[in-house]
């Protein structure tokens, strides 16, 4: 009897877990599908799209932007040095680092589309807005050609009336006077001990 009963107990246990495994797994694919449905809606409700829309960016009002992102090192670096702008206030105009903008014009990296066509539109705008949206200082120029060339070139002075200057006094002579000057403050120094012992 007692090997019937165990018998039965372990068909009985097999049965349970068949159909326990069963709704287990029905469960998880109704869980599934509700956290899909669940992630959908989220989506939805953070782009601000209605049901039926295909993409989000058609939903939010973006256009798929079809121009094509040129993109030269050497121009970047012409048009910041055109600006009078420093790496620094040129980056912030791009929302990037310095870094980044050093790494560009140097052409050891190339900027993802979106930033290059947001520097192409950078160009377009004027050096006045841009400084200002920089917050940048413009540079100053002198005012007038006359003042221009005094501040570059120094005044010359004709030979004729120039003076001619002493030959200085080279490292060799200066060596002994410096010598005998603390030969003398040694002695002195000495002296002034002795008197007082």
């Amino acid at each position: 009897m007692t090997s019937l009963t165990k018998a039965l107990r372990a068909e009985m246990r097999a049965a349970a877990r068949d159909e326990s495994k069963q709704a287990v797994e029905t469960l998880r694919a109704e869980i599934q599908a509700i956290r899909k449905s669940i992630t959908m809606l989220e989506r939805r409700l953070l782009t601000g799209a209605a049901p039926g829309s295909r993409t989000r960016a058609a939903a939010a009002g973006k256009v798929a932007d079809n121009r094509r992102a040129r993109f030269s090192p050497a121009l970047m670096r012409k048009h910041r040095e055109a600006l009078g702008m420093s790496r620094k206030a040129y980056a912030r105009l791009l929302g990037v680092s310095s870094l980044s903008i050093y790494l560009w014009e140097v052409g050891r990296t190339r900027p993802r589309r979106k930033t290059v066509l947001a520097w192409q539109d950078l160009r377009k705008k004027g050096a006045r807005a841009l400084r200002a949206m920089a917050g940048v200082v413009a540079p100053r120029r002198a005012a007038g050609k006359k003042r221009a060339r005094r501040a570059v070139t120094k005044k010359r002075v004709p030979r004729a009336t120039a003076k001619k200057r002493a030959p200085r006094a080279t490292a060799k002579k200066r060596a002994p006077r410096a010598a005998k000057k603390r030969t003398r403050r040694v002695v002195a120094k000495r002296m002034s001990r002795a008197k007082a012992a």
